[in-house]
């Protein structure tokens, strides 16, 4: 899989579009709030509706999920590099709401380019 940028948020999105699997989500209606922090964060909001995606900058209201994790860790997530399972077991990672929706996450970004 491609590097995850951590250049800037608008990177991380960009990855984010490009290695959406619509066939994963297929079926699922959530809300996700990414709320990365340190250099290349800032918030960005996940819908995911019958594997359609919109993901733009800012907040959502009434996410589902809410994750919290410095911009280069969650980097590391995406690009297979780190287990967000074990760095929110550990508490490097925070997040709110349900944590079903949350462990598919990663799910729906595995399409290679």
């Amino acid at each position: 899989m491609s590097a995850v940028p951590t250049a800037s948020i608008e990177a991380a999105a960009e990855w984010l579009r490009k290695h959406f699997a619509p066939e994963a989500a297929r079926g699922i209606r959530a809300t996700y709030q990414l709320d990365l922090a340190g250099a290349g964060g800032g918030l960005l909001r996940l819908e995911i509706d019958d594997g359609v995606l919109l993901i733009a900058r800012g907040r959502v209201e009434g996410p589902q999920v809410v994750l919290r994790a410095p911009a280069a860790l969650w980097s590391a997530v995406l690009g297979g590099r780190e287990n967000a399972e074990l760095l929110y077991m550990a508490g490097r990672i925070q997040i709110e709401g349900d944590l079903g929706l949350a462990a598919k996450l990663r799910s729906f970004f595995g399409r290679r380019t």
